[in-house]
């Protein structure tokens, strides 16, 4: 990764080394600093680029935030579900209806439950995970003979983030590689068992416990189970990367609160198309508690990025405590993502990696990755 104002650290480096000491580093982000220090605008202003931070007024992700922060602070009790839901209910300014989304969750847990009992399973400690796996990928009575498929077109949520939604996985038993592990995990916490989030670059999968004490690799892109070393090869994890528990690693309860927090920030840059100071709330947030979190240090860099892109197009190449603050900042927390060994694919690398998992595996790839080449060839 460049960045475009370290042009200004090559002409202002004295002037740099002369202010260093002048430059105060911000403090710890509270509400009551964005309620002195920050501008806030109304969702349908354009906002003009300026020195002091700024954002929009939108209360539901205020209160989004407010509530997840407190989950990771433990003053609220861990739940998934509530974590998940608050980003999807900040996005829609609150026209979803929390009773439904937990109606549809316990639905599928019943069914689940029944599967469990039918089989007479429920002595064994992996129950829960046997009968999520064949809920996720067999087609049959237990998901109407529709098992869940992976989404492929726009696996990002570039254009459409609603696509990284769990309520969309429930409608149409489609998502993409962090919605389908997060409705798996939500639905095995409901079910009583165990399981963890885990990411590879650019992908989430599900970790958990078989019945021998080992390590199960649950890859629902393409309902099969994965080797820690497939994900090393196909992927290019670096042994840094696992030693300083970037990637390959089950998340913690606190983890998986940072990365609703991670996507509440993600949520808000696509409904506003704005890199503002809310994205830098949330990351700040999560390092606070998580200092190496790589998501948190990767939304970090791309807000920094685009605020000194701004300011140099607004502005121009003038010096300022700003933008050679903002700079130490950006160069800092890259430092820190290659210190712990942090590697990154492009969405096409990533979608690459995907069809060779299937061809892995001797499974065909699912009728919306074909619908998706046809089109973009």
């Amino acid at each position: 990764m460049r960045y475009i104002i370290i042009v200004l650290m090559v002409i202002y480096t004295q002037i740099a080394e002369a202010q260093q000491s002048s430059i105060v580093m911000s403090m710890p982000i509270r509400e009551q600093i964005i309620k002195d220090n920050v501008k806030t605008y109304e969702s349908t202003d354009v906002i003009p680029f300026d020195t002091v931070p700024q954002m929009y007024y939108d209360d539901y992700f205020y209160d989004a935030y407010d509530e997840l922060s407190n989950m990771l602070e433990g003053n609220i009790q861990y739940n998934l579900k509530r974590a998940e839901f608050l980003v999807e209910w900040a996005y829609f300014s609150g026209n979803v209806d929390y009773k439904a989304f937990c109606d549809s969750i316990s639905l599928a847990v019943n069914v689940m439950n029944r599967f469990i009992r039918l089989m007479d399973i429920q002595h064994y400690k992996t129950a829960a995970n046997a009968a999520l796996f064949n809920y996720f990928t067999k087609p049959g009575w237990m998901n109407g003979n529709k098992a869940f498929s992976y989404d492929v077109e726009d696996c990002g949520g570039e254009k459409d983030i609603t696509k990284l939604f769990v309520s969309k996985v429930i409608k149409t038993h489609s998502g993409q590689c962090s919605s389908l592990p997060i409705y798996y995990k939500i639905l095995c916490n409901e079910l009583g068992g165990k399981a963890y989030l885990a990411t590879a670059p650019r992908h989430m999968y599900i970790k958990h416990i078989g019945e021998d004490g080992r390590w199960v690799n649950v890859e629902l892109t393409t309902g099969s189970f994965a080797r820690d070393e497939w994900y090393i090869q196909s992927m290019g994890v670096s042994t840094e990367a696992i030693k300083n528990g970037v990637f390959l690693t089950a998340m913690s309860d606190n983890e998986e609160v940072a990365y609703m927090i991670y996507m509440l920030g993600i949520a808000y840059q696509r409904k506003y198309r704005d890199n503002d100071y809310f994205a830098l709330l949330c990351a700040n947030r999560i390092l606070d508690t998580l200092p190496h979190n790589y998501l948190a240090l990767h939304l970090l860099i791309e807000t920094l990025h685009q605020c000194g892109y701004d300011y140099v197009h607004t502005i121009g190449e003038v010096p300022s405590h700003y933008i050679i603050n903002n700079n130490q900042k950006y160069q800092s927390a890259i430092a820190i993502l290659e210190s712990i060994g942090y590697t990154e694919l492009t969405e096409k690398e990533y979608i690459k990696k995907v069809e060779k998992g299937y061809n892995y595996i001797g499974k065909n790839t699912s009728s919306s990755w074909d619908e998706f080449k046809s089109r973009n060839r």
